[in-house]
């Protein structure tokens, strides 16, 4: 798993733990765990099931695309290590 930091523009804290757990319902190969969220930080682990070689190019692929079909919020930065 990675850790995942998203930077925002400004966010609702429930919003924000809801949209990053519905990633894994979108996309049924990827796990999310440790949703937080802190002023305009979403931070959560994320990893794909099964893939042995996810790199953090494929969390963020996920994400980039997740973020455009759902402007929940301004996203400023995301940092995956």
């Amino acid at each position: 798993m990675y850790s995942v930091t998203i930077e925002t523009t400004g966010v609702d804290a429930a919003e924000a733990k809801d949209w990053a757990n519905e990633l894994a319902n979108v996309y049924a190969d990827m796990a999310v765990s440790d949703v937080n969220v802190s002023g305009n930080k979403i931070s959560f682990k994320a990893g794909m099931t099964g893939m042995d070689d996810t790199e953090p190019d494929d969390i963020k692929m996920k994400l980039d695309e997740y973020v455009t079909m759902h402007e929940a919020f301004g996203v400023k930065k995301i940092d995956i290590r």
